[in-house]
């Protein structure tokens, strides 16, 4: 037998042929491991080294976002391969398939259901931890990187979440995405690109069948890939409001994983209530050519829908969507747009007076965009 603290057989030959800290490394680079290690050693010297320093928390508010967002892509990831297992991709099986889920097969609503609240849920978070990056100058150096990340984050998941919508082909999937298209390919730079991507104007079989790979392969490696960022961005330039205080050793480390354990938990805990409790209704098939009442884009496009028709009408469409592009790059380079000697953590006071002009307005084209298709 080995002695306490070496290493064993096994674990010798797998460090004379893989780097096995790198692997490590990078597989806890998600928050499951709060350190940075030194690749260049054996992982029992790296990990002792890293658990004599003090142990940051992730699992403390607000820091605990980040962990909320990666438990909810990994459910959301699990329930749509279990989802993936009945669907079929056509117009034709589309809706049908989708039936059989939630009628037929054991527990297919429920996996339905939870992948919907999950990718609600997902959106939410990111959104909040948006705000509260902002209001707490979380994006001054040294930590630009990670507010870009965030924002692209964002992004990806709305993406994720509108190219989910059509896949059930139901009425109000359908007509969702169509009002989401006509916004994206209003945007003279970044509507060219869209439409290269999806494969044309009119929501068709190639537009299910891009959408679905968009769906189910794109989008999660590109939230994998940037959450993955943000966890090795922070374990670099340390944690927000952390004063890297606190209990090192391995006592402590297990104190952690606990407590994303528990974390983990209370997010399943949610989603299976929001399943059982408040279940989204099953929508009919969708019709092309009858467009359903109240048939609006989704609830994160409702500001850019109601920002594009507040304009007069002799104001042309391109300008109006030209500037909306302009707000987007501007949401992206705030850390270099901010030019205050305020710094992470301690935001500048007109900063956070924009920031609420910002949230006001935001709210206030949202429930525009709502108001225009009220009445059907």
């Amino acid at each position: 037998m080995s002695e306490p603290g070496r290493p064993g057989p096994i674990e010798r030959w797998l460090e004379s042929r893989f780097n096995v800290t790198e692997m490590f490394s990078f597989l806890t680079n998600f928050g499951l491991f709060p350190q940075e290690l030194d690749t260049r050693k054996p992982l029992r010297d790296a990990m002792d080294e890293a658990l004599s320093r003090p142990i940051p928390s992730y699992a403390r508010w607000p820091r605990v976002l980040a962990i909320l967002a990666l438990a909810l892509l990994g459910f959301l990831i699990l329930t749509g391969v279990m989802l993936a297992f009945y669907y079929q991709p056509t117009p034709s099986d589309a809706y049908e398939s989708t039936t059989v889920i939630v009628r037929d097969v054991s527990f297919g609503w429920f996996v339905h259901q939870v992948h919907g609240w999950a990718a609600d849920a997902l959106l939410l978070v990111l959104l909040v931890r948006l705000w509260r990056f902002f209001f707490q100058g979380l994006y001054k150096p040294p930590r630009e990187a990670l507010w870009i990340v965030g924002v692209l984050l964002f992004l990806a998941a709305t993406h994720a979440d509108l190219t989910g919508r059509l896949l059930g082909w139901t009425g109000h999937g359908y007509w969702t995405t169509v009002r989401a298209i006509e916004i994206l390919y209003s945007l003279p730079i970044l509507g060219g690109l869209f439409a290269y991507l999806i494969g044309g104007a009119s929501v068709d079989s190639l537009v299910l069948t891009r959408f679905y790979f968009l769906h189910v392969a794109v989008w999660p490696a590109a939230l994998v890939m940037l959450l993955y960022l943000n966890s090795s961005g922070v374990r670099r330039v340390g944690l927000s409001g952390s004063a890297e205080g606190g209990a090192g050793g391995r006592a402590a480390y297990t104190r952690y994983l606990f407590d994303l354990l528990i974390m983990t938990a209370v997010v399943l805990g949610v989603l299976v209530s929001f399943a059982t409790l408040l279940p989204a209704a099953f929508d009919r098939m969708a019709d092309p050519l009858v467009t359903p009442p109240g048939a609006r884009p989704p609830w994160y496009l409702l500001a850019s829908y109601g920002f594009l028709e507040s304009f007069p009408s002799w104001v042309p469409r391109w300008s109006r969507a030209l500037l909306l592009e302009g707000i987007l790059a501007a949401c992206l380079l705030v850390p270099f747009l901010d030019r205050s000697r305020a710094t992470a953590g301690r935001p500048h006071r007109a900063a956070i007076g924009v920031g609420i002009a910002v949230l006001i307005l935001w709210l206030v084209f949202s429930w525009y965009g709502y108001r225009l298709e009220a009445g059907g």
